[in-house]
């Protein structure tokens, strides 16, 4: 079976075939879960082992990929990896970017995904992570670009490394002390309440505004007739969730899905007009019947 791997800033998680539970293991655990991630890896059935290829997607950095890379190598040395790159086009997609090597393959993923999953529907894709992004991808498939923000964990990140002294309050409860941070409440009262609500009140407000700016967007000067999907995944989407529209869709596997979809395509024929370094990242993503 092809085990697929999302490996993100934050956790590294896989799935071993199309059907199995996803699992995950954070980086900040990954020395002393190693040996346990490569045990799980190495399930065997009728003698032989169940893992046959690699199919990865990565936003780590450059020393961690290594990391990555060479673990499995070293444990599995005749199971070949293919490690999954963003392209211009692909599984009827036209993406924005003018330089894809700039557009983060979980993003990537997520979006040949929602278009599998919304064929005839314009769809704005929130990815939470690490960072919060916005996609939004037209009823015909033209990618028009997104936006980069920061997570609530990134803006307690921030806000630590500025004002240390504020550091302290991210780890208390928002409704420890009187008048905390009540449910349903527009302010707090003390300043744990206060620092959680005011990162939460800043993403209700930026997700509130592009969705609808994106939605009016749709109607007005491309024509959509009907409202763009709003679908929701990644790590961080549990948090998201109550500040968006109800009509929101929460799909919390969404990148997973997409690297297998991804996986699945056929390679491209080669020609004279493809360059050396681009055949290089079809090879690591072919494309199917609806790419290019």
């Amino acid at each position: 079976m092809k085990c697929y791997i999302d490996a993100g800033n934050t956790r590294i998680k896989w799935q071993i075939g199309p059907k199995a539970v996803m699992q995950s293991l954070a980086w900040s655990e990954w020395d002393v879960g190693l040996d346990l991630w490569v045990d799980r890896l190495n399930t065997r059935a009728q003698g032989k082992p169940v893992v046959d290829r690699f199919i990865i997607a990565s936003v780590v950095p450059p020393a961690r990929q290594t990391q990555l890379a060479e673990t499995i190598t070293q444990h599995f040395p005749h199971v070949p990896v293919q490690w999954i790159q963003s392209r211009a086009r692909c599984c009827g997609i036209q993406f924005a970017y003018p330089d894809m090597t700039q557009f983060g393959v979980d993003r990537f993923c997520a979006l040949v995904a929602a278009r599998r999953r919304y064929p005839r529907q314009a769809v704005i894709v929130i990815n939470a992570g690490t960072a919060v992004t916005v996609d939004y991808l037209r009823t015909d498939g033209v990618h028009e670009g997104g936006v980069i923000m920061p997570s609530m964990a990134a803006m307690a990140a921030g806000l630590n490394q500025l004002a240390p002294n504020l550091a302290p309050f991210w780890t208390q409860g928002p409704q420890s002390g009187a008048g905390g941070m009540g449910e349903g409440k527009m302010l707090a009262t003390n300043t744990a309440g206060a620092l959680q609500l005011g990162c939460r009140w800043m993403l209700a407000s930026a997700l509130a505004q592009i969705v609808e700016a994106l939605s009016d967007g749709a109607k007005q000067e491309l024509a959509e007739s009907i409202a763009p999907a709003t679908v929701v995944s990644g790590g961080g989407a549990t948090v998201l969730m109550p500040l968006l529209s109800p009509t929101a869709h929460w799909m919390p596997d969404l990148v997973m899905e997409g690297i297998r979809l991804a996986a699945r395509q056929p390679l491209p024929t080669k020609t004279k007009k493809t360059s050396e370094k681009d055949q290089g990242v079809i090879n690591l993503l072919p494309s199917d019947n609806n790419c290019d």
